[in-house]
């Protein structure tokens, strides 16, 4: 899992899976974070219909463009603080 990889606790990753609520192809996000998505994929040749390119994504995310939301998920200890951590994201990501 890309989240694992990324040096995040288990508890962080369920945190953030819990809260991301990735259910299909295209995930429910504001147009221009869908845009997003797709021009990440497409520089990287991915396809951004799958879920595991999807989080490969939310962790690059997280890493690079909104990297506080990402310090304050890897400081999480448990999966509602991680949860809690990266509300900001999803209200900047969703409809």
């Amino acid at each position: 899992m890309a989240l694992l990889d990324d040096d995040w606790t288990e508890e962080q990753a369920q945190g953030l899976l819990d809260s991301l609520g990735l259910s299909g192809p295209v995930p429910d996000w504001k147009p221009e974070h869908i845009q997003r998505l797709y021009d990440w994929c497409n520089a990287r040749r991915k396809d951004p219909k799958t879920f595991g390119v999807q989080l490969e994504f939310v962790a690059y995310d997280l890493c690079a463009t909104h990297s506080a939301v990402g310090l304050a998920l890897k400081q999480a200890r448990t999966r509602e603080a991680a949860r809690s951590a990266v509300e900001p994201y999803l209200k900047i990501l969703r409809r």
